[in-house]
């Protein structure tokens, strides 16, 4: 078992709390939004990359970021017991050093469970293969102090053909089960020199004790993108949304599969929009989707012909689901993708990674409120060279947002929290 050291440290100061002035447009364009950075001090001159965000009850949050050097990659995972004023001493997660497997559409993910638990999950370098990944995970059952064993999730580990497993996605579903989906190639060898198969199946798993133990995994769906990243969702009562990539005679559009029991079935899979986007390479770009009731927000990129390449979103509802109009997020942004979203109530926060339309020089992460009238707030661009970023929501007014800037010095991870006014 590891420990995490007991010390807090305070957010950083001067340069690394950089007015956020900078960071976003003029007034009066986001009165909607007040935005404090609380990037953790620590992270001053450190090359992390590929962020994840997880926030829990009482102002907990989680932040997990990869650094890379010469003997591999780990993931390091630090805590907030107060939204984010204090972040506590990083901890390396994974056991094995240099041995996680990531990128921005493939990052450690890590969740919150009822009783203090917290839960992290990553795609792991088999020893046997360079070519070889697992899904694994470590639970902790008192907080973040300390961590079990890394657990395999995939069933499949000892079979000759195991080769290619991804893109994990957790949620806390209903019992306080944590649920965990990923991308698995097992279906589709590997051909020599590859090291994602052309297509993959979707499979998922659920622990009852925090991540300390997983029962078996079961397939949810095939043709799945084998590059874009699923999304899952679960709640209280049962309901499971896990949107993803779709790819048939290599069109690849967005799909939703839905359960109500929690994952013991799912219905049949929608196609949520007949984009017809055909692509013969990976768009490397998955959908994103909120759980609330019985529907939520679906949010998704194409680079279908006939409809400017982008971010669009839908809102669905029902065990089908009855789906509305598709509605493009291109107002005052261009090149808009990789689409994020974050509850906030009966509204949903979307993020995208873009350029605006007036500064196109910035790749910025663009925010905006999505109402429950599909209604939309202006924009809160955040940034100056963003390339990857993540969202949490605290509850119906707060949400924090983490980016990685691409400066002289190299990568820096910021962190900041929004709060709806």
């Amino acid at each position: 078992m590891s420990r995490r050291p007991a010390a807090w440290t305070r957010p950083a100061a001067g340069a690394l709390l950089a007015a956020l002035a900078a960071c976003s447009p003029a007034a009066p364009t986001t009165p909607w939004a007040g935005v404090h950075e609380i990037t953790p001090a620590f992270l001053a001159g450190v090359p992390a990359l590929d962020p994840t965000l997880a926030a829990g009850p009482a102002g907990r949050l989680a932040l997990t970021y990869v650094v890379r050097d010469t003997g591999g990659a780990d993931v390091w995972l630090t805590l907030s017991a107060d939204s984010g004023a204090h972040f506590g001493t990083p901890v390396r997660i994974n056991p094995r050093r240099g041995t996680v497997a990531s990128y921005a559409e493939s990052r450690p993910v890590v969740v919150f469970a009822p009783g203090g638990r917290v839960v992290v999950a990553w795609s792991a370098v088999r020893d046997s293969s360079g070519n070889a990944n697992d899904v694994v995970a470590r639970g902790s059952d008192d907080g973040g102090v300390s961590f079990g064993p890394e657990r395999t999730l995939n069933s499949d580990r000892a079979e000759p053909a195991s080769g290619y497993h991804g893109f994990v996605a957790l949620a806390a579903g209903a019992g306080g089960r944590v649920l965990a989906s990923w991308l698995d190639g097992r279906a589709e060898a590997l051909a020599p020199g590859e090291r994602e198969p052309q297509r993959a199946e979707i499979r998922l798993a659920s622990s009852a004790d925090g991540g300390q133990s997983w029962g078996p995994d079961a397939r949810v769906a095939g043709d799945a993108c084998p590059c874009c990243r699923p999304a899952l969702r679960a709640n209280e009562a049962g309901g499971i949304a896990l949107a993803y990539r779709g790819v048939r005679d290599s069109v690849r559009d967005p799909r939703l599969a839905l359960s109500r029991d929690g994952g013991a079935t799912f219905a049949p899979d929608t196609l949520v929009s007949r984009d017809g986007w055909t692509l013969a390479g990976c768009p490397s770009v998955g959908p994103a989707v909120t759980l609330a009731g019985g529907g939520g927000v679906y949010a998704w990129f194409t680079g279908a012909p006939g409809a400017p390449p982008g971010v669009y979103t839908a809102r669905w509802s029902g065990a089908g689901p009855s789906l509305v109009a598709r509605v493009a997020q291109a107002d005052s942004v261009i090149e808009a993708s990789h689409p994020m979203l974050a509850p906030l109530g009966g509204a949903a926060l979307l993020g995208v990674l873009a350029r605006p339309a007036t500064d196109r020089a910035r790749h910025v992460l663009a925010l905006r409120v999505l109402a429950a009238d599909d209604s939309a707030s202006p924009w809160l661009l955040l940034g100056a060279a963003a390339r990857s970023a993540t969202l949490a929501s605290e509850d119906a007014r707060h949400a924090c947002a983490g980016w990685v800037e691409q400066t002289a010095a190299g990568p820096r991870l910021r962190v900041a929290r929004i709060t709806l006014r």
